[in-house]
């Protein structure tokens, strides 16, 4: 099998300050990585089902003396409507731990990758738009899913098609936030939404409404995991951002339910609090509306007009909490406890 040569580009601006407990490696900082994934993608292309089994491929990335290092692993695809409809579906990456050693990758087990639908490069821009929303969170709580931009060469172990160069995300395990947190994840099938804490169910509902994002639950758990911190505190922790406004890919389509004709429009989707000041979570907001615009505006990658259009549609939103009307609105459409 061929192996490239690839490297690792220089260190970027770290993330903030840590929980109680380190995150792995891989997840420690906004660093872009490259590797070469080598696989059998047309079996994999193949893999519509959650049963799909794993597949072997081979890694190859820089060590952390830059040479590059080859690591056979096992690949499957995952998802749920991206498994369906992707010609080039997410996958899962399951790591061999005992190679791992003295590599980013130190650490890990099975991790999400989420790739281009298609090859197209306004599925790519999709790619980083959805990495984005999770940075977003991510400066707002450490209660959410850290990401790892890399820049993927997908090439064919049967040498038939030609490799393709697109950017990707890895999305941080489950596990490994929950340890980082000093948290428990909860394997319930629903909560009502009054025992989660209320910053937390505010700062994640508004969050969701900045993002123009409607394809999420709390109460049962759609595209969020519940976890339950040492003070016994609930807590949701979002993912899965393709269907957001932010995002808004051509497959995206709202609820008709909810009344809104695309899913740019915004409509909260949080409950009442009557007792709570949501002032406090607001001023959250705005403390970090420059750090996000420095952090959209380093992505590499992203288009000019992709970005002009994202610092846009988050500017909206800046607009309505930076108003009494703007935040009278937002709070007057959250649903009954």
């Amino acid at each position: 099998m061929r192996k490239p040569f690839v490297f690792v580009l220089a260190l970027a601006a770290p993330y903030g300050a840590l929980a109680q407990v380190p995150a792995a490696p891989l997840f420690q900082s906004d660093e872009l990585i490259e590797f070469t994934l080598e696989a059998n993608f047309d079996e994999l292309r193949g893999d519509r089902t959650q049963e799909s089994e794993y597949r072997p491929a081979i890694m190859t990335f820089a060590g952390n003396d830059e040479t590059p290092r080859s690591i056979e692993m096992k690949v499957k695809t995952r998802g749920l409507f991206r498994l369906r409809e992707c010609r080039f579906p997410p996958l899962r990456i399951n790591l061999p731990k005992d190679s791992l050693e003295g590599t980013v990758f130190d650490g890990q087990d099975k991790i999400k990758l989420v790739s281009h639908c298609r090859d197209r490069d306004s599925e790519e821009q999709h790619v980083l738009e959805e990495y984005l929303v999770y940075r977003t969170y991510n400066l707002l709580t450490d209660e959410s899913f850290r990401v790892w931009l890399a820049h993927v060469t997908y090439v064919d172990s049967r040498g038939e098609d030609d490799p393709v160069v697109r950017y990707a995300f890895f999305i941080e395990p489950e596990d490994a936030v929950a340890e980082r947190l000093g948290s428990t994840i909860l394997e319930i099938n629903q909560l009502h939404p009054k025992h989660f804490g209320a910053e937390q169910a505010v700062r994640m509902t508004l969050f969701q409404y900045m993002m123009g994002n409607t394809d999420f639950s709390m109460v049962y758990f759609h595209n969020s995991v519940l976890m339950r911190d040492a003070a016994g505190v609930h807590f949701p922790v979002p993912y899965d951002f393709d269907w957001s406004g932010f995002v808004s890919p051509s497959y995206a389509r709202p609820d008709e339910a909810l009344g809104i004709r695309s899913v740019k429009d915004r409509i909260y989707r949080g409950y009442c609090r009557p007792t709570f000041d949501f002032s406090s979570v607001y001023e959250q907001f705005l403390d970090v509306h420059q750090s996000l615009r420095e952090v959209y505006s380093g992505v590499v990658g992203l288009e000019e007009d992709r970005l002009r259009d994202a610092l846009e549609y988050v500017d909206e939103f800046y607009d309505d909490i930076s108003s009494d009307r703007g935040r009278a609105r937002i709070e007057r459409a959250c649903r009954k406890l």
